[in-house]
């Protein structure tokens, strides 16, 4: 079991990492086709706005006092593994030894991973906080964030339908959106 310090510490890092592989990706894999480069771009930018989710949920709890309080469905096992799978795909990245399909490899690895879990986990916690503080107008954004998440997947599995052509890789596609939207 975690802490929401320990959850949102680990999420924002999750996040920052992904948006900024994601931008790699644009970077090295978008010179040879506009398009790649602007879907790409799209998904960093996506990981940097759940990024500022989280940066903005971290003053709710920390004003509502919830900081220490334990987070009973997240284990640091969890966090630990995460942390090391993102690491690894960090490193083969900064290497540049990939093509677009490892790059979308790696997207559903991240997109299916526990890390949008993790980030739902933490969406909860924010409207502990709201609740607490009253502060019901911004459940608004909450809602916002929850909506771009399965279109953010859903983004993926076209992206790969259209620059991929692997059927291999559509079909992990499809079942990283099955198990996004359980």
């Amino acid at each position: 079991m975690v802490s929401v310090q320990q959850l949102f510490d680990a999420c924002e890092d999750f996040e920052l990492k992904t948006a900024k592989l994601y931008s790699d990706f644009m970077i090295r894999l978008g010179s040879e086709d506009d398009r790649v480069a602007q879907f790409w771009e799209e998904m960093s930018t996506e990981e940097w706005e759940h990024y500022v989710i989280v940066h903005f949920g971290r003053n709710l709890c920390e004003r509502a006092g919830m900081m220490r309080e334990p987070v009973r469905t997240v284990d640091e096992a969890t966090l630990t593994e995460l942390e090391a799978v993102l690491s690894e795909n960090v490193a083969r990245v900064a290497t540049g030894a990939y093509t677009l399909k490892d790059a979308f490899r790696m997207a559903i690895l991240f997109e299916s991973s526990e890390v949008d879990d993790l980030f739902m986990h933490l969406v909860r916690v924010i409207r502990q906080a709201i609740e607490r503080l009253g502060e019901y107008h911004l459940e608004k954004r909450i809602q916002r964030a929850n909506a771009h998440m399965d279109e953010h997947v859903a983004g993926l599995v076209r992206a790969i339908r259209r620059f991929a052509n692997d059927p291999e890789l559509v079909r992990d596609a499809n079942a990283a959106v099955a198990a996004h939207s359980r």
